[in-house]
């Protein structure tokens, strides 16, 4: 059966050179690798290669890692590249042409995952799914969402499809006399008054409101606030606009240049990454964090406490803005999806889908939350488990199995003391009913292909110089012309055209 479905790869052969060089070369040249025939009816050891971010501590070869090379007699190479540069090695990786066996492409919808496809660079993958029974779990709207032309080119990592959050220093309220803020007029007044009120009552000018990052990063339930849409929004009269550019967005930019000048914001969020952003929460310096994610919330809780043992970091509803409007874009239902390079053979690719579907199974889900049974927990007579969550850590036991099976609760971090894991199941369900959907999630016009990049950076670089005061608010309006002209207002006439085609 795999070889009529592996002959597709052929097409990959009328690539141009360079993308020949770039996508067909890879790393791992010999499919067959090299090493004695092991288990499962003698196959040969295969070296098996996965690149993907990390968030917390580095995969090290521990039991987990030993345990996977054994059971599918592979040299198991787990390839974790910082998450504040994943994009650029990505990028490196596939221009090089040394590409791994496995591919988490975090970025979605991607015009250049598209290409890249068009170009027969990955692996048509829908006959490897439908054999493999975990990942075939994967509820049908997340596996409609990866779809490009109606085919899976990638093996989504799942996820719940709302799993935002709100965080506030509920202690800063507390000791201002402050309510939880729950719209957009109360969340200025608070950070304002975080930045300016001496919340930790320390007696130094060193806290502010709101931590964002560059392009104005994790803001998302402020944009939802502002009844911009997500992504794409259907207008009163029944077509989409870009969230890019509609007048919600300009009034979501407005409120933000408004309290960056009152100082509610965080002044250096230009040149913040990911990372300088939770530090800044983390560190004591922030009061709320609006665009958050739940799993994430363990991790501040536990930094936190360090600087500040008597911090209360809760999670709260979403803003309600100016009509009313609240919740969190909703997402696709994974975060990435694997690909697999071209060139790789049928022997190996089904060994790879064997070891992905494991990782989507039981069994490895257990080990990737706890780790191994005497090593990395105990286990009392009851069936309570208690983890050593130094080892754990240590070992980066959660890096060494980068994939996962579908669970809404996936965000709850097993390692985290039980209030805390309450407190993330708790937010789970609250915000598991607050999406607001992209009618356009799954469509890439054929002009963002070439265009979409150019146009978000145009963005990125308007909407930082409108919120730090650089330009008048008026430079929008000229940057909705501006974006149109090129290439927005075809981008805009393609999706239309989609979304009139599809079934209401």
């Amino acid at each position: 059966m795999m070889n009529t479905h592996y002959a597709k790869k052929t097409a990959a052969a009328g690539l141009t050179a360079a993308l020949a060089a770039a996508t067909i070369a890879g790393c791992s040249g010999d499919a067959g690798g090299s090493g004695a025939a092991g288990g499962d009816g003698g196959e040969k050891r295969l070296k098996i290669s996965m690149m993907y971010p990390l968030y917390n501590e580095p995969p090290q070869k521990n039991e987990v890692w030993k345990y996977i090379e054994d059971k599918f007699n592979i040299e198991f190479e787990p390839m974790a590249v910082p998450n504040n540069s994943y994009e650029d090695k990505l990028k490196v990786t596939l221009a090089s042409g040394d590409l791994p066996d496995l591919i988490l492409w975090t970025k979605y919808p991607d015009p250049e995952l598209n290409k890249y496809v068009a170009q027969g660079a990955f692996l048509p993958l829908d006959e490897l799914v439908q054999a493999s029974p975990n990942i075939m779990k994967t509820p049908q709207s997340i596996f409609d969402n990866v779809k490009i032309e109606g085919k899976l080119y990638g093996v989504p990592r799942t996820r719940a499809l709302n799993r935002s959050a709100v965080m506030i220093r509920k202690d800063w309220l507390d000791n201002l006399g402050l309510p939880v803020p729950q719209t957009t007029d109360e969340l200025y007044e608070t950070a304002v008054r975080f930045t300016k009120d001496d919340p930790d009552k320390n007696g130094k000018d060193d806290t502010f409101g709101i931590a964002f990052g560059e392009n104005i990063s994790h803001m998302d339930p402020l944009w939802m606030a502002f009844d911009m849409g997500a992504g794409w929004r259907v207008m009163e009269d029944g077509t989409l606009m870009s969230d890019s550019i509609t007048p919600g967005r300009k009034q979501a930019l407005e409120w933000l240049r408004n309290l960056y000048q009152d100082g509610g914001l965080d002044k250096d969020f230009a040149v913040l990454k990911n990372s300088q952003v939770w530090e800044k929460l983390e560190g004591g310096k922030a009061g709320i964090l609006i665009g958050g994610q739940t799993s994430d919330y363990a991790r501040y809780v536990e930094n936190l406490a360090k600087v500040d043992p008597k911090a209360n970091l809760i999670m709260i509803r979403p803003p309600k803005g100016p009509t009313g409007v609240s919740g969190f874009s909703e997402t696709s239902g994974f975060f990435g999806q694997w690909v697999i390079p071209a060139k790789t053979d049928d022997e190996k690719a089904q060994r790879i889908m064997r070891l992905l579907d494991w990782m989507a199974g039981d069994e490895a889900y257990q080990m990737k939350r706890y780790g191994i049974e005497g090593v990395h927990h105990t286990k009392s007579a009851d069936g309570k488990i208690t983890v050593n969550v130094e080892k754990y850590k240590a070992d980066g036991v959660d890096a060494v199995i980068p994939h996962n099976p579908y669970d809404p609760y996936s965000y709850v971090v097993m390692t985290a003391p039980e209030s805390v894991q309450k407190t993330q199941r708790e937010n789970l369900d609250m915000v598991r009913d607050l999406g607001i959907k992209n009618p356009a999630l799954s469509f890439v016009a054929p002009s963002a292909i070439d265009k979409q990049a150019d146009l978000t950076k145009l963005r990125d670089e308007t909407f930082v110089k409108i919120v730090m005061g650089k330009v008048p608010l008026e430079e929008f309006d000229r940057f909705v012309q501006q974006w149109l002209e090129q290439g927005g207002a075809q981008i805009t006439k393609e999706t239309n055209e989609w979304y009139q085609a599809q079934p209401k």
